[in-house]
């Protein structure tokens, strides 16, 4: 597994630093599905949205967030977002043709997916769910998106986010 630290250059993460069994499947996934990115670690100290996007030099537009949610039947499946764009689960039903949606609780995401609400990676999932992509993702040449870590994200094109997740797009905002 390739993971980059802080830095541009490569580096290893020592199993301390990051030991999140889920940042260790993105990694896995990312090399399995040829894709061009890595797991990236970041500053612990960084302290939202705005500060992140300012270290990796990109619009706040281009960080995606991830939301598992559940269909009145029970099955769950995960949104792919921009930051900027608030999800409202009525709406979005609306647009999936399901009757209801309701956002997955901390505990709920944790078993599914690994990962602590807001940092579940959309790829690497023991089972993966389906997953929607936000099209305004694609306005940005490269959007960043969660690891399976609060401090870790891997960088892709939206694109590539479609074929590494089997997503389908979708208008959120």
């Amino acid at each position: 597994m390739r993971w980059t630290g802080t830095s541009e250059a490569p580096a290893v993460v020592p199993p301390a630093r990051v030991p999140a069994p889920a940042v260790e499947a993105t990694a896995a996934a990312l090399v399995a599905l040829g894709a061009t990115g890595e797991v990236r670690e970041l500053p612990a100290d960084l302290s939202g949205p705005a500060e992140v996007a300012a270290h990796l030099g990109v619009a706040t537009a281009a960080l995606a967030r991830t939301t598992v949610l559940t269909t009145r039947d029970g099955r769950r499946l995960m949104v792919v977002s921009s930051r900027v764009h608030r999800l409202f689960p009525p709406a979005l039903a609306a647009v999936l043709s399901e009757p209801e949606l309701t956002v997955d609780d901390d505990l709920d995401v944790l078993r599914c997916t690994g990962a602590v609400l807001g940092s579940a990676s959309p790829i690497g999932l023991a089972e993966p769910l389906p997953t929607f992509v936000d099209v305004a993702l694609a306005l940005h040449p490269v959007v960043w998106v969660p690891a399976g870590h609060p401090h870790t994200l891997f960088r892709t094109r939206y694109d590539e986010l479609l074929r590494l997740t089997g997503g389908h797009p979708v208008e959120i905002g």
